[in-house]
């Protein structure tokens, strides 16, 4: 054990990959699929970009399954909403079956800098680090083997957990004002909504005080999914200015609108998230020296993958922004990836992981959920039992 760990941390840390001989002491990836699949949704999930998922719909999510040649199993997955982020889910399939699996077959699960550069050297991180939706997936997938094979949970390979207990935020759909707090007064549970606007400053401002007024004891985090335009929003922070229960405002204008979300920043004392506008750490960076926001929103899909998502926090910190953790409405697999990551990181509120709230399964078995607090699985890798049988038999023909 003492031996393997050793070549842990050198596939983790080393800038080179391992050598032949080394590699032949660890199991190597043999085999990687593909398998996009539907998930059903139990309930209607609209942001200020559109539809995410239709009650009693399926969603278009990919799986990757790896598979060392001792006969070892990792999984990743990653959903697709092409309204959100430009990957859609033929894409996400090809590229992972034609660009990126090619380099982690025959190979140790622990190169992990050697597969994130490759990745970055077959499809160039140019727009939004370049398809980083597969590359998230297929990484998840050999992190979670690597985890298989030296028996440790993930977080491990992130500095360990510091809880093992968290708390999530949910989501509050664009609807009607009233049915809007309707919803938050169905989950008694949940002490912080991410409050969806949709860029009308009148109706919006009825939403969040109608939530406000049903849930006097919750937190709300609004979330415009770039709905704005910089002139309506400073009127719309002004008609909820003073709202004690408002902790922040995510992604305000357009992703490219640095000048304009610059401009909300300096109109409000409400602390300015940003999420589209900020997939990798460079943009973190610029998002500290610009002095546009105050907030990183985290997203393993966006970041490429669980290490991208832990550069960007490193940045963050640095430069005195603060962190919120949120995710893609993922399953179980790619809820479970995030919350490892996230328990070892000071989020400033609930991670926004709200699987469990819109989906009518989360595709493994083995997570403890109680209301809204999962308890981080502590079992090697992932730590869950995928349904494997369910999800190959709702397969998306690409």
């Amino acid at each position: 054990m003492t031996q393997r760990r050793s070549f842990l941390k050198t596939a983790l840390l080393g800038a080179a990959p391992l050598a032949a001989a080394d590699r032949a002491k660890l199991p190597v990836i043999r085999k990687v699929e593909v398998l996009p699949t539907s998930v059903l949704f139990q309930h209607t999930f609209v942001i200020g970009r559109g539809q995410v998922g239709a009650a009693g719909q399926g969603g278009r999510y990919v799986y990757v399954r790896v598979e060392s040649e001792d006969g070892r199993v990792g999984w990743g997955e990653t959903n697709t909403v092409p309204s959100w982020s430009y990957e859609t889910l033929e894409s996400v399939v090809s590229t992972i079956r034609n660009y990126l699996a090619p380099i982690v077959m025959n190979r140790s699960p622990f190169e992990q800098v050697y597969f994130q550069k490759q990745f970055d050297e077959r499809l160039t991180p140019a727009v939004s680090q370049g398809f980083p939706f597969a590359k998230s997936a297929i990484l998840t997938a050999t992190l979670d083997l690597c985890g298989q094979i030296t028996g440790q949970p993930m977080h491990q390979f992130f500095g360990g957990r510091v809880r093992d207990k968290i708390e999530l935020c949910y989501a509050l759909s664009i609807d009607a004002p009233k049915v809007m707090a309707e919803v938050a007064a169905s989950y008694p549970y949940v002490k912080c909504f991410k409050l969806k606007v949709a860029g009308d400053e009148v109706v919006d401002t009825q939403r969040v005080k109608a939530v406000a007024e049903a849930r006097p004891d919750c937190d709300i985090w609004l979330d415009a999914n770039q709905s704005y335009r910089p002139i309506h929003m400073e009127t719309f922070l002004k008609k909820i200015d003073g709202m004690l229960q408002v902790r922040c405002l995510e992604q305000p204008v357009k992703s490219v609108d640095w000048f304009g979300l610059k401009r909300v920043r300096d109109k409000t004392p409400l602390p300015i998230a940003l999420d589209e506008g900020c997939f990798n750490s460079y943009d973190v960076a610029r998002l500290a020296r610009m002095e546009a926001g105050d907030l990183v929103v985290l997203k393993v899909a966006k970041a490429g993958g669980l290490w991208g998502c832990q550069r960007s926090a490193v940045v963050a910190e640095a430069n005195g922004l603060g962190l919120l953790g949120s995710g893609l409405t993922e399953s179980g697999i790619g809820l479970v990836a995030a919350l490892h990551l996230y328990s070892t990181l000071d989020l400033l509120l609930p991670p926004e992981l709200n699987g469990p709230e819109f989906l009518a399964d989360l595709m493994v078995d083995g997570l403890r959920i109680d209301g809204c607090t999962v308890t981080l699985p502590d079992a090697p890798g992932l730590g869950v039992r995928v349904k494997e049988d369910k999800i190959r038999a709702n397969p998306i023909p690409v």
